[in-house]
C-alpha cells in the first residue's frame, strides 16, 4: 500500500468509536534502518491552511485498513 492510498479514509478508534476525521493529508514515519512504517501521523488543518492539530498513531495499533476506514486501538502507555 502506498501512503497516497490512505487519503479519503476515515480514522476511528475501535473501543470508543471516536472519529479522528478523514485523511486529507498524512505522513508515514518510516524507520530508515529497517524500512518499516512505525506510525501514521494524521494532520488536521484549520482555516487558512494552518495546522490545527495532529495525531500520531503507532502502526502496531492499527487493526484494519479497508477501502473506507482505518480502525485502530489506542493503548495506554506502559
Amino acid at each position: 500500500m502506498r501512503g497516497s492510498e490512505l487519503e479519503g479514509k476515515e480514522v476511528i478508534e475501535i473501543n470508543t468509536g471516536e472519529r479522528l476525521g478523514v485523511i486529507r493529508k498524512s505522513e508515514l514515519l518510516v524507520n530508515t534502518t529497517s524500512g518499516m512504517v512505525e506510525a501514521l501521523v494524521l494532520i488536521k488543518y484549520g482555516w487558512g491552511g494552518k495546522e490545527k492539530e495532529s495525531h500520531t498513531i503507532p502502526w502496531r495499533q492499527i487493526h484494519k485498513i479497508s477501502d473506507e476506514l482505518i480502525i485502530f486501538e489506542k493503548k495506554a502507555i506502559d
